[in-house]
């Protein structure tokens, strides 16, 4: 039964000809990281992270393309995607605030890099793989769900019994996997028109979701059935290096 789901999950993207955009937000540096440098360059299993995370973009979709929102140590991050994606569908965009403003921002100006209307939005400290990626339905908005609390994964969702969205919020009963998929222009839109709002610079992205909610829409959840790893601080960090 697990086999079956699975292959039916990378069918259903794989026969779609759509493009999808896949938005990685880099902006920040690991919690007393800044001496490693930019995340998306760190090494895991003699890889960099960002490497490891196109890898598996490219595994699961065969129409794409790949925004990168940087911040710190921006140019690092531009040159090393220069130098070797020069022929992927692949740009690179800045929040130059980083410092002062949050993921809404970094959200807001990877949307207008893009008029593409099937969009995945991903935290750039993520460690995922291919199998992960095609949880998701991209028929419809979703988000992914870790079936247990994670002391990385910090915002809470709450969940009705239609196994839908309706709350996102830190010390929720369900622990969200920081990655959601938005199937259509209608909310696209009505993201970008809540984000761009000035007072909301310095907010999180799951605070823009819940003004979506609140509004019309449904979020459908989705719950990872594989490890999903987040690279917050160095203790996280040392721990994934070390496995093999």
């Amino acid at each position: 039964m697990k086999t079956r789901c699975i292959q039916q999950a990378k069918k259903t993207i794989k026969i779609t000809n759509e493009l999808i955009t896949v938005i990685i937000l880099c902006d920040t540096p690991g919690y007393r990281m800044k001496s490693y440098g930019p995340l998306p360059l760190i090494t895991i299993n003699n890889q960099k992270l960002i490497d490891l995370q196109i890898q598996a973009i490219q595994k699961t979709f065969s129409n794409f393309e790949i925004i990168i929102c940087v911040g710190f140590d921006a140019e690092k991050i531009c040159k090393y995607i220069r130098q070797k994606y020069s022929n992927l569908n692949i740009r690179v965009v800045e929040n130059q605030l980083f410092n002062s403003s949050n993921s809404c921002e970094s959200v807001r100006i990877s949307l207008n890099n893009t008029f593409n209307d099937r969009i995945l939005l991903c935290d750039g400290n993520l460690l995922f793989n291919d199998k992960i990626l095609s949880l998701f339905n991209t028929d419809q908005t979703c988000v992914l769900v870790e079936p247990q609390a994670s002391e990385n994964l910090e915002i809470g969702i709450n969940i009705d019994e239609n196994n839908e969205a309706q709350y996102f919020s830190f010390g929720a009963c369900k622990t969200w996997s920081e990655m959601i998929y938005l199937d259509n222009k209608d909310i696209i839109e009505t993201l970008r028109k809540i984000i761009s709002c000035s007072d909301n610079k310095n907010k999180f992205i799951f605070e823009a979701i819940n003004e979506i909610i609140k509004i019309k829409y449904k979020i459908k959840c989705i719950y990872n059935k594989y490890s999903l790893q987040k690279i917050s601080n160095i203790k996280t960090y040392h721990a994934i290096k070390g496995k093999k």
